[in-house]
């Protein structure tokens, strides 16, 4: 399996900004995953805490990755970050294999 990229934003967000906010974010996700190399784009509210949003993308390349990062979809994405008061966090990662599918098989076999 090649490497995958992760790109993940954690970002608080609060509650006079958050209809703005997951809107934009919600008209990005259809123009991103139709990206080239892009894997998935998705965008989750934390179950515990709704003004925590999980922004997440995977790439198949860091090519595709940067190529993403100089886009119109991303400057989007960038200007809906300065709204927000306090810092997003921000990881990118290289994912070289998925495992665990066996673990969870292993379970329901028992």
């Amino acid at each position: 399996m090649e490497p995958m990229i992760d790109a993940t934003i954690k970002m608080s967000v609060q509650a006079d900004k958050r209809e703005e906010i997951l809107q934009t974010i919600k008209s990005l996700l259809g123009p991103i995953r139709n990206e080239p190399g892009c894997l998935s784009c998705y965008f989750c509210v934390d179950a515990e805490d709704e003004h925590i949003v999980i922004f997440r993308q995977e790439w198949k390349t860091n090519e595709d990755l940067a190529a993403h990062l100089k886009s119109e979809n991303f400057s989007v994405l960038l200007g809906v970050m300065k709204l927000l008061s306090i810092e997003p966090e921000i990881r990118i990662n290289t994912i070289a294999s998925t495992a665990g599918a066996e673990v969870i098989t292993a379970a329901r076999a028992r």
